[in-house]
């Protein structure tokens, strides 16, 4: 798992037409396919999308300025952990048009598929190249050298399986590395769900179950955004006895319903209010039913429990403010 996940598509560059448009045909209800037969075309596409992929600076603030006491020694940085940044990406449309995986013929004129490669190694793109057995030893070399992550063989007749295994290999781990330094920063905090194995054995239960193309780790609410191949979201939320705890307390501290806090007592329901910190306020004490989901225990572990949300009883946005009476 990796903390977000979105399709993607495939840059395909040949300069035989009719390679592309059958390349196009086979893999057109899988994956969206941008295709090329002009290796400049192609390359000038790709850096200009270099800027739209998510990198390091995009989910890390510097607050350095921050005092954080005597730990704290010179030259230290300090960095926030933004992943309220996973939202805008949730909500960017031309995020599935990004190219992850560049599928290059290596022969070609003016510019073989290697070259190519080799122009666009700065990007975080992936680079398949197909080769004929005149330029297998080039990119048995080039694939060395790490110019390709993979070659193939055109003439191969098992190539169109071959390459659709291939990238979605590639897909994935174009999001493992992307997503990288998120999930070192994640690895620091504990408890977190996103390392116990029996919620990952969860999560995957329900990407297979439901058939989600997309997730983004969410931390406030604590849990996991996701959205199905008819473009149907869900919210996995997730929560340990502290936060259940707190939530609670909370409850009680301002007279909420009896029932409402039983619920939350026994841990048999999840609550998140439309407040700065998901908790119950009295401004919600006619309609506290909206925002409390039915929570199971995550099995094998004594510590997580879990609301499935579909969009239509989807969890509120949190506010700044609470609502006026």
């Amino acid at each position: 798992m990796t903390p977000f996940y979105h399709p993607t598509s495939i840059l395909v560059l040949d300069d035989d037409p009719l390679f592309l448009e059958s390349l196009d045909f086979q893999f057109s209800d899988e994956l969206s396919c941008q295709t090329f037969t002009r290796p400049d075309a192609a390359l000038e596409h790709l850096r200009a999308q270099a800027s739209q992929h998510p990198d390091f600076s995009r989910y890390f603030k510097d607050c350095s300025h921050l005092d954080v006491g005597p730990e704290s020694r010179l030259g230290d940085r300090l960095l926030r952990l933004q992943l309220s940044e996973l939202r805008s990406i949730f909500e960017d449309e031309s995020r599935h048009q990004r190219v992850s995986v560049a599928v290059v013929d290596y022969d070609m004129p003016k510019m073989t598929g290697v070259e190519f490669c080799r122009a666009i190694s700065g990007l975080p793109v992936k680079r398949i190249l197909l080769t004929g057995k005149a330029g297998l030893e080039t990119a048995i070399s080039a694939f060395n050298e790490g110019v390709i992550d993979c070659f193939l063989q055109k003439q191969d007749a098992n190539v169109s399986a071959a390459l659709r295994r291939e990238i979605k290999r590639l897909q994935h781990q174009y999001f493992e590395e992307i997503s990288n330094p998120i999930r070192c920063a994640l690895d620091l905090q504990q408890p977190c769900f996103y390392f116990d194995p029996n919620f990952v054995d969860l999560f995957e239960d329900m990407v297979e179950k439901y058939d989600i193309v997309e997730h983004y780790i969410c931390a406030w609410p604590p849990g996991v955004m996701m959205r199905d191949a008819d473009g149907h979201e869900y919210f996995l939320l997730i929560s340990n006895h502290d936060t259940a705890q707190s939530h609670c307390e909370v409850a009680e501290s301002q007279a909420a319903p009896s029932e409402m806090v039983e619920l939350l007592r026994s841990r048999e329901a999840h609550a998140w209010f439309p407040t700065h910190e998901g908790y119950y306020h009295p401004d919600y004490e006619t309609d506290w039913a909206r925002f409390i989901w039915p929570a199971q225990l995550l099995p094998g572990s004594g510590t997580w429990t879990y609301s499935f949300i579909r969009h239509e009883e989807a969890i509120p946005e949190q506010r700044t403010h609470r609502k006026s009476a």
